[in-house]
This record gives structure tokens, C-alpha cells and sequence, in this order.
């Protein structure tokens, strides 16, 4: 879809669901897999409005998924997100309400100590009575197999892609796949000496909704500080010690080290009540190291081509040694806090 094509089918669903009149559109940074504008209309009144990517090779309902998570989590009381207003889910837009604020570039104390206190929101709504209609977040790994399991898809996915790119192939070989072994090895360890079966799913009471891809990237910074959190695509049930990991490990929040362990300690408080949480959380962090690796080295692919091309329309080259050199620094986070 085009940016036109875009901002034609925006124009129609805004008007028809709030009779509003789009006049201009500003496209706005950080949509990975959607084209996100700011969408100004003639009354003065203004919108985020999302073009969401859909294809054969990935039917994952990401508006959906959204809408009705943004819808949920404002009944339940949550102030810290955007409202959604409407939806048109066959031609897959989505408006929201505009939030006025700016991308963080540094954070500190307070930034930490609010996404804490959002993920214990999220815990506490983590009920089934009130929340079993939702699915497993995207990429949801409930046991230790089932992350090794996710980790071996990724990798047989970018072997192939490692066949056009030579680059790719001898960092497999020479880089990932040795510390690969070494981590899943370790992590198996790990688990048999702390009695947790690597086989075993840990139980719906130990879960919690989570928006999966967590993190400040995912975040704006408005008037006093207040933190609103952005993309909730790929919402749904989780293992808070994937929730913790990953935001981590997220490659566009390298946190100096007093600020990850103050959010170890938050989150692990906030998520009191979990059984071995700490513990599985040491034990999974290498393994979702790897597949942070692999998310990076996803530029390979041709699946991942397809979507980032989408959200960009016009995407420029992308430089492959980046990408592994992103990866290599990815390998090199080996301590938790």
C-alpha cells in the first residue's frame, strides 16, 4: 500500500466514523510494521491514524489485536496509553487519539519507576475473569522448550537467507552458532540445578498481559514528564520473564547498568507473586539474547523485506554489516544487570 493509498482509505474512515475532515497528513517515525500519520482535520481537531501491514506469509490480526487492547485497558482505568476511537478492520485502518509528547532520548529514575508501575497495572488486570478473551501475546514462549523451539524457526529461517549473503553465513558460523550452544547448554544447566523442567508450561495464574513489544522505543515522553505507551500489536497473554527480558535486551535501549537492575528489581516486585520468576528469568535471558539476535539480522529475509517495505513505502538501501555488527553487540549483553 502507498502512502496515498493510505491516506485516501484514512480520509474515508475518519470521516465516516467521526465525521471528521482530513486536511493534511504528516507521517510520522517509528512505525515498524504499520504507516503511522498525524492526520490534522478542519475543525482543528487532530488523530493518529494507522495503515497496518497484512500479507500471506503474515495474518497475525494487528489491529485488532490493537484496538481491542487499547478499548480494554482504558475500561480498566489505564491512563498511560492512547484512546482508540475507530476501527475498519477490512481495509485495515485504525485512528487513535493523538498524543502530543516526544520520543525519549535519555531516561532516568522516574522513566524507569513508570514502566514498572505500568506493568503492575497490567498485572493486576491479568485476571481471567476479566481477560481470558485474549490470545497469547505474539511470540508468547510459556517453557523453556517452547523458546528453543522459537529460536530454532529463526535460525533455520536465516540459514536459508545465509545462501544469498555471504556476510550473513560466516557470522552464523563463526559467531552465533558457537555461542548459541554454549547458552543453551548453560541455560539447561541452569534449570536442572534450580529443579525447573524445561518441558514444563508454567501455570495461567503465573502470567500476565503484556503488550509484548514493551519497551521506551515504544513510548512518549509528554508535559511533566508523564509517560504514554505506544504499539500494542502484538498484546496479549505472556511470561512476565519474557516481558522482563526482553525489555532488557531491546536493541534501541542500551540502559547504563543502575538503571537495569533498578528495573530488574522493580518489575520482579511488580510481578510478585510469580513463582521462580527470578530464577527463570536468569535462565532465559541468554536465550532471548539470540533471538534478539536473530530479530536483528531479520533484514536478511524475505518476509521481513516485504513488511518493512510496507511500513516505509519507500524504504532506502539497509546496510547488511550493520546489522550484523548490531547483532555481534547484541552477543556481547551477556550480563543481566
Amino acid at each position: 500500500m502507498t502512502e496515498a493509498e493510505a491516506q485516501r482509505d484514512i480520509r474515508e474512515v475518519l470521516f465516516r466514523g467521526l465525521k471528521k475532515e482530513a486536511r493534511t497528513f504528516r507521517k510520522l517515525k517509528g512505525g515498524r510494521n504499520s504507516q503511522v500519520f498525524r492526520v490534522d482535520c478542519g475543525d482543528g481537531s487532530k488523530f493518529a491514524a494507522k495503515a497496518y501491514f497484512h500479507s500471506a506469509n503474515d495474518r497475525r490480526d494487528r489491529i485488532g489485536n490493537e484496538f481491542r487492547a487499547l478499548r480494554f485497558l482504558k475500561e480498566h482505568g489505564l491512563c498511560q496509553i492512547p484512546e482508540a476511537l475507530v476501527a475498519d478492520e477490512a481495509r485495515r485502518i485504525g485512528i487513535y487519539e493523538y498524543i502530543e509528547g516526544e520520543q525519549l532520548h535519555g531516561v532516568g529514575d522516574a522513566e524507569i519507576d513508570q514502566a514498572v508501575e505500568f506493568l503492575r497495572a497490567l498485572r493486576s488486570l491479568s485476571q481471567p475473569a476479566k481477560a481470558a478473551h485474549f490470545p497469547a501475546a505474539s511470540e508468547a514462549c510459556f517453557s523453556l522448550d517452547a523458546i528453543s523451539s522459537s529460536l530454532e524457526s529463526r535460525f533455520n529461517r536465516l540459514e536459508q537467507a545465509a545462501g544469498r549473503h555471504p556476510g550473513l553465513a560466516a557470522f552464523l558460523r563463526d559467531d552465533l552458532a558457537p555461542f548459541r550452544k554454549t547458552a543453551e547448554a548453560w541455560s539447561r544447566d541452569f534449570c536442572r540445578e534450580h529443579g525447573i523442567d524445561a518441558a514444563d508450561e508454567i501455570p495461567f495464574a503465573d502470567r500476565t498481559l503484556s503488550p509484548s513489544d514493551f519497551g521506551f522505543h515504544n513510548a512518549l515522553r509528554c508535559e511533566g514528564g508523564r509517560l504514554v505507551f505506544l504499539d500494542f500489536e502484538y498484546f496479549g497473554w505472556d511470561d512476565p520473564a519474557k516481558t522482563i527480558c526482553d525489555f532488557l535486551l531491546h536493541p534501541a535501549m542500551e540502559l547504563p547498568s543502575e538503571l537495569r537492575s533498578r528495573f530488574l528489581s522493580g518489575a520482579l516486585s511488580a510481578f510478585e507473586g510469580v513463582s521462580s520468576l527470578e530464577l527463570r528469568v536468569r535462565a532465559v535471558y541468554p536465550l532471548f539474547g539470540l533471538k534478539w539476535c536473530a530479530i536483528l539480522l531479520n533484514e536478511f529475509t524475505v518476509e521481513d523485506m516485504e513488511r518493512r517495505s510496507f511500513a516505509d513505502s519507500a524504504p532506502g538501501a539497509w546496510s547488511g554489516a550493520t546489522q550484523i555488527e548490531k547483532a555481534r553487540r547484541m552477543l556481547a549483553r551477556k550480563s543481566l544487570a
